[in-house]
């Protein structure tokens, strides 16, 4: 796994320094130079250390916790007089981390395109949902997702179990009953693709057969049978990174929970990828979510919005869920259905810092407050 890491004051590199288990090291040539960090088997350590020091850059070998690491500090790198495809993988991840790279994901019914942050309107039917459960019958759902299209949004997320704290599970049955015909109508009517949020295979199929066209697992697609109906239905997949499982998540998640909970967290998710690959799902398929509230404290959530950029080292688009959680809450003290203000800052904020798709309950505000930031960045250069 490999990451390019950009500091914000010295102590954020010290603590760096501390966990590669090189103290030693000069301080100015972290906050100074293009820091690359690698972890993983010695053989990709090796040829990773091989390319940067080609490229005139200093290597340090560490540890992060029980795994080989690699810090790198490289000079400037002109990343665009090298090679898309083949060249250095560490500008590859300089190129990924800088700049903005578009959408293009390949569906079973077209592909998903776009050179700007997508937004995905969420849909939930389900009566326990943390901030709108309220029991929606077909009629009610879709004229809820013909309003978010019309809105802008540019796809829409339908789910039939709520995964919040005190979740209860529901049987494969239930939560068919209520995405499929929904998902039906929507794809009878509108040319905008559909996610099922389940982490249930069976889900996941109905959903697909139904219409939809990518399956959002809060699971990472580690339930059994999951994978398969990736792969078979040709679906394109969100694998988001959580904790044990919803009903644990928030077990003993205090502060010291993770080393850094950016690298540990794309550490989950880059194994998540290779397993995916290792089950013959495309990687160009994949679509990554830290997991914001999952088995989260209010700090991780913050620092995972921060440098969501980060995550973007990993080549597959990253999709950031903010909208009416907790830790805006924590920052607002308003109620989940008061927390339009906070969960638009969220999305702009995921949005500047990296994030492909942003999933939002709000998405006639989303959708204005991105196209005037886009708006004047593009007028800006």
């Amino acid at each position: 796994m490999l990451r390019l890491r950009e500091y914000r004051s010295a102590e954020e590199a010290r603590k760096d320094l501390a966990s590669f288990r090189l103290p030693n090291l000069p301080l100015p040539l972290l906050l100074h130079g293009t820091v690359l960090m690698a972890e993983g088997s010695v053989s990709e350590l090796g040829e990773l250390s091989r390319e940067a020091k080609e490229l005139d850059g200093k290597v340090y070998a560490g540890r992060r916790g029980e795994r080989d690491a690699l810090l790198m500090i490289l000079p400037h790198i002109d990343t665009a007089s090298l090679p898309r495809e083949g060249g250095p993988m560490l500008a590859r991840c300089i190129d990924l981390y800088r700049n903005d790279v578009c959408v293009d994901i390949p569906l079973p019914r077209g592909r998903l395109r776009a050179d700007r942050t997508l937004v995905m309107g969420i849909l939930n039917v389900t009566p326990d949902s943390f901030s709108d459960g309220r029991p929606l019958d077909t009629d009610a759902a879709f004229a809820r997702a013909e309003r978010m299209i019309s809105e802008g949004a540019d796809m829409i997320d339908v789910g039939g179990e709520s995964t919040r704290p005190g979740w209860r599970p529901v049987s494969v049955e239930e939560e068919i009953s209520r995405v499929v015909p929904v998902i039906r109508e929507i794809a009878a009517s509108f040319d905008v693709p559909i996610s099922i949020d389940t982490m249930k295979p069976e889900v996941a199929r109905a959903a697909m057969e139904a219409g939809a066209s990518i399956i959002n697992d809060v699971n990472g697609l580690r339930n059994e049978g999951m994978m398969p109906a990736v792969k078979e239905t040709g679906a394109a997949a969100v694998i988001m990174h959580m904790r044990g499982t919803p009903s644990n998540m928030h077990a003993e998640v205090g502060a010291s929970a993770y080393g850094d909970v950016v690298a540990d967290v794309m550490w989950y998710l880059n194994g998540r990828i290779n397993a995916a690959e290792e089950a013959g799902i495309e990687r160009e398929k994949l679509i990554i979510d830290p997991g914001l509230g999952f088995g989260k404290t209010f700090e991780h959530n913050i620092e995972l919005l921060r440098r969501c950029r980060e995550m973007r080292c990993l080549g597959a688009p990253v999709l950031i869920g903010a909208s009416r959680k907790r830790f805006i809450g924590h920052l607002t003290g308003a109620e989940p259905e008061r927390r339009l203000g906070g969960s638009v800052g969220a999305a702009i904020m995921a949005a500047e810092s990296g994030a492909s798709i942003v999933r939002v309950h709000d998405v006639e505000a989303t959708v204005q407050a991105l196209r005037v930031v886009n708006a004047v960045l593009d007028h800006s250069t």
